[in-house]
């Protein structure tokens, strides 16, 4: 959902955001039956300079030191005591990442200058030193606040960036890896409209964003991800927090701290359990931002702004943290794509899955083919390129096989499952490089949907699925001038399939079904229609279960499947019985390569792998479909990684 709402009234007509609203109140129904927890009205004491101070928001250091951003004074590094100016100038919001005991990252708007700064905070001989790494300017917009996210999986640091337009951009800014600045483009994409703030849990990897009138919403942080947005809790009527929403902060133990300016209203939001705290501050206040720091287990040190002064004020409030949210037990591998294909023509759901063809007389001139379920059969080079585009209709899946029975010049059939002719397209590769379209094989499925091939001595077969479950297999008899294809066999499973990949050599097919997990059948014709499940969803292998593939090592094959809930991918090793089983090998995903300026891959629908040894991929390359293709925001791609990288995750 991604929308704008100026004002009030304007939510009242909006039929999409009152779905969301019914939507939402199912799941809250509870916690909105419950009295939010309360406490009697608390008092506050000044903190810090209180004069001209033009305060906006505070973060906290530690040992009772706090940044705090002043519009008058500049940055400042405050206690209960005493402040010293970090940095003169005229600064609001701010945000703060601890890289170390002795190193953060701060963020902060410099109004001077419209933009955010990004600056190294490092504690030398005891004393706070602040050093400007890099700027980033929203074009043509000023922004409305600033929230660093420290993502573990990435290893980086991004800033998210609202702005006037009611967009977000998100930037990395650090490396985490190497220590470096840098200065990347991820996404752009719609938020609210006027950002009271915003904050990030980087333990959840949620970003948090208030809208003052209506209150805040939450939105996966995930740059592999979509940026929808879910309320999380919202003004009265619509919700149980007073207006209007000020600025927001999230404490070491992920709970997020939020303020309303009627009421001198202060509130805590648990994710785990979806529940509100909320305090009443004594005295005639204006409560513009609230920052927390969780003195221990049971009490808060709160550092706010009072608006009617724009002095900062204080107050310990009785609290209970948030205890650690149970990890996922699987280990993760996290490993970098080497090269990325050129994104496909629009925007949308479109690149799905991708094939490998080997040219055998010079592996330089090997070619990477992908669907575009909007148009056709995308081809590229070994770099990415796209070379050619064989626009025939909405292709869902791809795949090839190059075996001597093949009567043409390369020894080539590649099929892909056609939605939009209900039919089995195929193509072929010429001695000049160039894919052909041959001819269309009709099937009488109700909607096809995945396939793959499949070639052994008794002929070339091809496996096509609709979303009933239903499998069929197709023999393609004949040349390029006079190909036809037979149905010789159909199976189904219980519910929805997709992916689907055959071992030649052992006659063997692994099928996936995105619901429940992997299932074995035999791949000749003959073998029956009874498939044996081999490997159920899982902590490990999370549906739904999408694009698989094979990967010959020597004398051992390991399937390559991906987990699509996760946005990861899990390597199976397959035993070599004549009806196999399959090992958990391990687990890995695919994170930005900052140095090469490729994003990450994430939902992945297709994917494919080749132990053919190609030019710079001696071990040959992992091809996976990228759902959300980042760093800049643009249409769907393929990544493209080394052999080398996915052993990395094998335990």
């Amino acid at each position: 959902m991604k929308f704008k709402l100026n004002t009030i009234s304007t939510v009242l007509s909006s039929a999409l955001l009152l779905t969301i609203l019914n939507g939402c109140s199912n799941h809250k129904e509870a916690v909105q039956n419950e009295a939010l927890l309360a406490t009697s009205s608390i008092k506050v004491t000044p903190f810090g300079p209180q004069q001209n101070m033009q305060g906006s928001q505070a973060a906290a250091l530690g040992n009772n030191q706090w940044v705090v951003a002043s519009e008058s004074q500049g940055l400042l590094l405050s206690d209960r005591k005493q402040s010293s100016v970090l940095l003169a100038g005229n600064f609001e919001s701010i945000s703060l990442k601890k890289i170390s005991a002795q190193h953060f990252i701060l963020a902060s708007l410099d109004n001077n200058q419209d933009n955010v700064v990004i600056f190294n905070l490092v504690n030398n001989a005891s004393s706070w030193q602040l050093e400007e790494l890099t700027r980033i300017s929203p074009p043509q917009a000023q922004p409305d606040a600033v929230c660093l996210f420290k993502n573990s999986n990435t290893e980086t640091v991004s800033a998210f960036v609202p702005d006037v337009r009611g967009l977000i951009n998100e930037t990395v800014i650090y490396d985490l890896a190497t220590n470096q600045t840098k200065n990347i483009a991820v996404r752009e994409f719609s938020a609210v409209t006027e950002a009271s703030g915003c904050a990030v849990n980087d333990e959840t990897k949620t970003l948090y964003v208030g809208e003052a009138e209506l209150g805040v919403w939450a939105i996966n942080a995930d740059a592999e991800s979509d940026a929808n947005k879910q309320p999380v809790a919202l003004v009265e009527p619509y919700g149980e927090l007073n207006s209007e929403i000020g600025a927001l902060s999230v404490s070491q133990d992920g709970t997020l701290w939020l303020s309303a300016t009627d009421g001198n209203m202060v509130y805590a939001y648990n994710a785990q359990t979806e529940k509100l705290s909320k305090w009443s501050l004594s005295g005639e206040l204006a409560i513009e931002s609230v920052a927390a720091n969780l003195i221990n287990d049971n009490q808060a040190q709160l550092v706010l702004i009072d608006d009617e002064t724009g002095a900062y004020i204080e107050a310990n409030v009785n609290y209970s943290a948030q205890s650690a949210p149970s990890k996922n037990k699987v280990a993760m591998t996290h490993i970098h794509a080497n090269a990325q294909t050129t994104p496909v023509a629009a925007f949308g759901d479109a690149a799905d899955d991708p094939a490998i063809w080997v040219n055998q007389q010079d592996a330089k001139n090997s070619l990477i083919l992908g669907t575009d379920k909007r148009r056709g059969l995308m081809v590229y080079d070994l770099e990415g390129n796209k070379v050619q585009s064989l626009d025939i209709g909405r292709l869902n899946n791809v795949d090839v096989r190059q075996h001597q029975s093949i009567n043409n010049q390369t020894h080539t059939w590649i099929t892909a499952s056609n939605r939009t002719l209900n039919s089995i397209s195929v193509f072929t590769v010429d001695s000049e490089n160039k894919v052909n379209h041959v001819t269309e094989v009709a099937t009488n499925l109700a909607e096809i949907y995945g396939m793959c091939m499949y070639s052994s001595d008794s002929g070339n077969y091809v496996f096509v699925n609709d979303k009933s479950g239903l499998f069929q297999q197709y023999k393609l008899t004949g040349n390029k001038a006079n190909l036809s294809g037979e149905l010789v066999r159909e199976f189904t499973l219980p519910s929805q399939p997709e992916g689907c990949s055959a071992d030649d050599k052992r006659g063997q097919l692994f099928a996936g079904e995105e619901d429940q997990g992997i299932w074995y059948i035999g791949a000749e014709p003959s073998a029956g229609n009874k498939a044996l499940m081999l490997q159920g969803v899982n902590e490990q292998l999370v549906a739904d279960v999408e694009g698989m593939e094979i990967y010959h090592a020597g004398d051992t094959r390991y399937l390559v499947v991906s987990s699509q809930g996760d946005n990861s991918y899990v390597l199976y090793k397959i035993s070599d019985d004549t009806q196999p089983n399959l090992s958990f090998a391990g687990k890995f995903n695919v994170t930005a390569n900052l140095d090469k300026g490729i994003d990450g891959a994430g939902e992945t629908d297709g994917l494919t792998v080749t132990s053919a040894a190609l030019p710079g991929y001696p071990e040959g390359m992992l091809v996976v479909q990228d759902g959300y293709n980042r760093m800049p925001l643009q249409p769907q791609n393929f990544k493209i990684i080394d052999w080398r990288e996915v052993k990395k995750a094998i335990k």
